[in-house]
């Protein structure tokens, strides 16, 4: 695994010509598939779908980037051009971007269109690449079991063909894996691949918001499970006394260390994703940072997760417990004289 680091145009890479970009015209959605792939035939993924950008535009901006000594410095040239010309803009990520609507807007939305720029790129500069499609297992694991999840949780990776070789580049994350196998379905993060592809847009990306999801639905309502790494929201902790934190740094260390001198054990301390933890927390020992009576949770949660707990705003030392055997504490530290007043039983 190599962390690619921000560094100024390097010298090195393939001495390959600069492919020319392939017209594709538009082609109809694929099926998701990570079979079809030929991976001893590197020299089919060089050329570019004509739906990815305009020829030129990219072919000028790619012999700019590509060294003629090493894969490893055009990667790098390439992230590092992306890192200081392109913003971050979320709201971007809901409608097809290719490299030319990236390139003139000078931001990306996600992973999707960051993804199909550096590919571009990479492929005009002489790499062979193919786009990887991923979703979280915790996420398909949630969506399988009709459970609640607040984002569809997925990421695109690319495999580049570098120093004679395929390997897993994560282009968001300057991450390159060369001890990687194209056949390996989970990869870094939990996220398991489930389509591979030349040409992005019939691959339907999130880009394509609506068609993506109706895809995505379709695929992993019929995936087998076993595909699938065990479910570890299914997992019981065989702990007693245990308590859930909800705080940011550095309050959550203090009411952590609380809960451990009071006998609990702190199983999660988080600050957000509240659909996966707040269910997790039910019958134990809750810890909430709160601020002159503001808990850190927004208050919609707490409601939906824990009815009537919001009382115990006005209760001694912020206690209450509830019906389901949850006892939430409102620690509120702002106020010297907050004190945990609940110890483990043994």
């Amino acid at each position: 695994m190599i962390a690619l680091p921000r560094i100024g145009y390097l010298s090195l890479l393939l001495a390959a010509a600069i492919p020319t970009i392939a017209s594709a015209g538009i082609t109809a959605p694929e099926d998701p598939s990570v079979d079809h792939i030929d991976y001893d035939a590197p020299e089919k993924y060089l050329a570019i779908k004509d739906t990815l950008g305009t020829d030129s535009r990219i072919s000028s901006l790619a012999a700019d980037l590509r060294n003629d000594g090493s894969d490893l410095v055009t990667i790098q040239n390439v992230l590092d051009w992306m890192d200081q010309n392109l913003e971050y803009k979320g709201d971007a990520a809901y409608a097809w971007r290719n490299f030319d609507t990236v390139l003139d807007e000078q931001c990306y939305g996600g992973c999707a269109d960051q993804g199909i720029f550096c590919g571009v790129l990479l492929k005009a500069a002489g790499i062979p690449t193919i786009w990887v499609k991923t979703m979280d297992v915790a996420w398909i694991h949630a969506f399988k079991e009709n459970r609640s999840f607040s984002a569809w949780s997925g990421h695109v990776f690319l495999e580049v063909y570098v120093e004679g070789q395929w390997a897993l580049l994560d282009p968001g994350g300057r991450m390159l894996y060369q001890d990687y196998s194209p056949q390996a379905r989970i990869l870094p993060g939990n996220r398991f691949a489930y389509h591979k592809g030349d040409d992005p847009k019939a691959m339907i990306m999130s880009l394509q918001w609506e068609e993506w999801k109706e895809q995505t639905t379709e695929y992993f309502s019929k995936l087998e499970d076993s595909l699938l790494p065990v479910d570890t929201a299914t997992g019981t902790f065989l702990v007693a006394n245990q308590a859930f934190v909800a705080g940011n740094s550095p309050y959550y260390e203090k009411l952590t260390s609380l809960a451990h001198e009071n006998g609990f054990r702190v199983r999660y301390s988080f600050n957000g994703d509240y659909d996966r933890f707040l269910p997790m927390a039910k019958g134990h020992l809750f810890l909430v940072e709160t601020h002159n009576g503001q808990p850190v949770v927004p208050l919609g949660f707490l409601e939906k997760y824990f009815p009537h707990s919001l009382d115990g705003l006005d209760h001694p030392n912020g206690t209450i417990t509830l019906e389901d055997g949850t006892t939430v504490v409102f620690f509120d530290v702002d106020d010297p004289a907050s004190r945990l007043v609940i110890t483990a039983k043994n």
